[in-house]
């Protein structure tokens, strides 16, 4: 089961409509998610999709692998910025299993190779 990879999905397009409704749904106000006049000041070319929303994302790749039964633990380290409208692919792999029966999934998130998102998750198998 060690080194079993989990088959790799494309995240849904985070647009700005999609960031948007998140926005409204969640209360972030952070102006680098709203705001492109503050996303270039700050050296952006667009607004920025929020962490939480990828992470989310990431999270149901993960609950739509047939073998996993519940998501127990879920973590996401933002390697970089993603800008709406990126295209993202989410990978995972299971890393690990612990002695309280749980099993650790490395997961990421990226283009072209290039990572964006690493998260890891404790779940357990159905």
């Amino acid at each position: 089961m060690i080194g079993t990879r989990l088959p790799g999905s494309d995240l849904p397009l985070a647009d700005h409509d999609v960031i948007a409704a998140y926005l409204a749904a969640s209360g972030d106000d952070n102006p680098l998610h709203r705001d492109r006049h503050v996303a270039r000041s700050a050296g952006f070319e667009d607004i920025l999709v929020p962490g939480m929303l990828l992470m989310a994302q990431m999270a149901e790749c993960l609950a739509a692998w047939p073998h996993c039964r519940s998501i127990k633990r879920l973590q996401c380290r933002f390697v970089e910025p993603v800008r709406a409208g990126t295209p993202l692919r989410c990978d995972g792999r299971i890393v690990a299993t612990d002695p309280t029966g749980l099993t650790l999934v490395r997961l990421t998130a990226g283009q072209d190779r290039r990572i964006l998102v690493l998260g890891e998750a404790a779940i357990t198998l159905a």
